[in-house]
């Protein structure tokens, strides 16, 4: 939660978006001024702390640590909890991280297939976030939701 509040500050910050300028466009953000080595470093600085503090409260679970905990398939674990998530969306990176460490406990009753199942509901979850039909029929939700929301306002 502390990271989140870190990051949500950030985000917000004058620093913060010079580092999405940077991250979104480097040749457009030099091009208006932007230090680019200066927030690359900022942002390298502020990650490999966050990356510290998490390491060191991970290392707080167990009694000894070793290299086999880190392994390959925890980077790709960690890799799709981001990229499902949405990168630069922090919410959604949280919510994709809560659901899939749910779904293999859920699916702990089909022993057999659970990691078929889970396999399946990444796949699914990779094509529907990447699909332009299926963003575009988001984003009118997302309207008719807020227009509603609005209205409902206005009436209250």
């Amino acid at each position: 939660m502390i990271t989140l509040v870190i990051v949500q500050n950030l985000i917000r910050s004058r620093h913060g978006r010079a580092i999405m300028a940077v991250r979104d466009n480097r040749i457009a953000a030099e091009a208006v001024g932007i230090p680019v080595t200066k927030y690359k470093m900022m942002a390298f600085v502020t990650s490999a702390a966050l990356a510290g503090a998490a390491g060191a409260l991970f290392g707080l679970n167990y009694s000894n640590l070793a290299a086999t905990k880190f392994d390959f398939n925890t980077s790709i674990l960690v890799l799709v909890f981001v990229v499902l998530g949405g990168l630069g969306n922090i919410w959604g990176s949280i919510i994709a991280t809560v659901i899939l460490y749910i779904l293999p406990e859920a699916l702990r009753g089909f022993a057999s297939y659970r990691m078929l199942i889970y396999a399946i509901v990444l796949i699914v979850v990779m094509l529907t976030t990447n699909n332009p039909t299926l963003k575009i029929w988001r984003e009118e939700l997302r309207e008719k939701l807020s227009k509603k929301n609005g209205k409902e306002a206005k009436d209250a």
